[in-house]
């Protein structure tokens, strides 16, 4: 660990301490039983990188973002004094849901390209640990599905780690920067968990991943090659789920009746569920455009804190980013929150399109693992809390890639 850190210096030192601390919390934490509060400590890295002036924007050129960003934090604090939420109910609000992004800046100001390339090749060797643990859980405790999670805590880690990792190991194996076999054992270990832990996000994952490469590469053998082996997978995958699980994926209406279903711990759906939130919460005009204010409904019990609509947290809207989004911030928020992913997405395509060619790839991995993040919103909560510090990390190398770009003085915008 110590030669890993090797003249890691300055905010990057952070940034690596929080990612480092982010896998050895869910591996310890689900594994080992260490105490969930340790969670609030990768919380500090955020705060700590607030202080170091993470929004190099000029740098970056992350201005559109940026600017998204800040009406978005703007329209909670209007709905936050509309409601006359109490200060402190704000601030956990705001931690809750937007302080990791602060990551997407850091990251995209303070990482190289090499910085990127060495923690994906730590998170290769965890992903080893990651499987191990999936079989051990599955062979020796019996556990399968949500009772079965690996190395992290819960399925919304596992689903971003293994396609951050199914999509960057695609394309550097595709521009020949990694072997065949690295390529296999992520595709492999991460279809196997998909299947033991029931995370059927995975196979979505692999078709985003597959599709957005087959429109966007020009066409020749390795591609159709890389094409059919990703659809192979799929297929192979799918046919090891149960009867069960098969149908919620396997065609459209599958898909939309299993986003549309409630009940197992789930009374809000993943899919309309703004309807059903505005019936039950939004009491006149000024709700529905800027929520119940932002903190409100915070997902502690605290008794320095208003409590009174923790009775309520039985709808588990904490558990998708959309509902505790559009719950608190109303349909200017939430239009805001996703316009600001859709903006990465238009950045990303934007300065590909001008970069030099041995930097494509890498606004490819990143547009990717964009649009994977805005299925996510209506999916899970995998960006919120100590959860989003991965995400978001992520989220950061296509403006890292401009800033290096640029610092070699070419212009790509």
């Amino acid at each position: 660990m110590i030669h890993f850190l090797q003249n890691i210096k300055g905010t990057r030192k952070y940034i690596y301490y929080a990612i480092l601390l982010f896998l050895f919390y869910e591996f310890m934490a689900r594994n080992f039983g260490l105490n969930r509060n340790f969670c609030f400590i990768l919380e500090f890295f955020s705060i700590i990188l607030l202080f170091r002036h993470p929004y190099q924007i000029k740098a970056t050129r992350l201005e559109i973002p940026f600017k998204i960003m800040v009406s978005l934090f703007i329209v909670t604090i209007i709905g936050a004094l509309l409601n006359f939420i109490p200060p402190l109910n704000y601030i956990f609000g705001f931690r809750g849901q937007f302080l990791t992004i602060v990551f997407l800046f850091a990251c995209a100001s303070y990482l190289t390209i090499a910085d990127y390339e060495k923690l994906f090749n730590l998170f290769y060797k965890f992903q080893y640990i990651n499987f191990f643990c999936t079989i051990y859980q599955f062979t020796v405790l019996g556990l399968t599905e949500d009772f079965n999670n690996g190395a992290f805590t819960a399925g919304l880690s596992q689903d971003i780690f293994c396609g951050a990792l199914m999509t960057y190991y695609f394309y550097t194996y595709n521009q020949k920067k990694v072997k065949l076999y690295k390529l296999l054992f992520v595709i492999v270990s991460s279809l196997f968990i998909a299947v033991i832990q029931d995370e059927r996000f995975i196979f979505l994952e692999i078709c985003i991943i597959g599709v957005y490469f087959s429109l966007s590469a020009k066409l020749n053998l390795r591609k159709i090659i890389l094409s059919i082996g990703m659809l192979s997978a799929i297929i192979l995958g799918i046919s090891n789920l149960s009867e069960d699980q098969s149908k919620t994926i396997n065609s459209i209406n599958g898909i939309m009746e299993y986003s549309q279903q409630t009940g197992g711990g789930y009374d809000l759906p993943r899919i309309g569920s703004s309807s059903v939130i505005q019936d039950l919460f939004f009491h006149n005009q000024i709700q529905e455009l800027f929520g119940i204010g932002l903190g409100k409904g915070i997902e502690t019990n605290l008794p320095f804190l208003d409590n009174s609509f923790y009775l309520h947290a039985n709808l588990s809207y904490n558990w998708f980013s959309f509902q505790n989004v559009f719950l608190h911030t109303g349909w200017i928020g939430t239009i805001l929150y996703i316009g600001f992913f859709i903006s990465l997405m238009f950045y990303n395509l934007r300065c590909k399109k001008r970069a030099p060619k041995q930097y494509k790839y890498l606004y490819d991995i990143s547009n990717i693992f964009t649009i994977l993040c805005i299925s996510l919103i209506w999916y899970n909560a995998a960006l919120r809390l100590h959860y989003g510090i991965f995400p978001y990390f992520i989220l950061g190398l296509g403006p890292c890639v401009t800033k290096q770009i640029l610092s070699k003085k070419i212009d790509i915008q």
